[in-house]
């Protein structure tokens, strides 16, 4: 059942920097539980060359991806009725993501996503 959702900025400092703090996090929970965004996952392709195709390809051996539909469609709509002016998409699309699947958002830029917390988004930091 899944759990968390990881933002594209947590996924590079693993991919990057190999943290412990994430790691031990991982190990904590069982594939399936812990999902990047459909979207997260095309931000991430959008960098394999400077990351390398092999490393982010790593981390479908560990998440699994959620696809953005049409529910997902639907919050994002809200979203931006209720946000009109933040010029963020992609961040928006993510919390819509993690808001429509009822789970919690993993995120370093805590700021960025604290705006969509009244529309029901739940965030963690998980490299405090």
């Amino acid at each position: 059942m899944m759990q968390f959702m990881l933002d594209t900025n947590i996924c590079i400092y693993f991919i990057r920097k190999h943290l412990p703090a994430v790691g031990k996090k991982f190990a904590a929970y069982r594939k399936g539980e812990i999902v990047i965004s459909s979207i997260t996952w095309a931000e991430l392709c959008c960098g394999i060359q400077k990351d390398g195709a092999e490393i982010v390809e790593e981390l479908l051996s560990i998440l699994e991806v959620a696809p953005f539909g049409i529910g997902e469609g639907r919050v994002y709509g809200q979203l931006t009725r209720q946000f009109p002016n933040r010029k963020a998409n992609l961040d928006r699309m993510i919390a819509a993501h993690a808001i429509s699947l009822d789970i919690t958002l993993v995120t370093n830029n805590v700021n960025d996503f604290a705006i969509y917390q009244s529309a029901g988004l739940r965030v963690e930091n998980w490299l405090d």
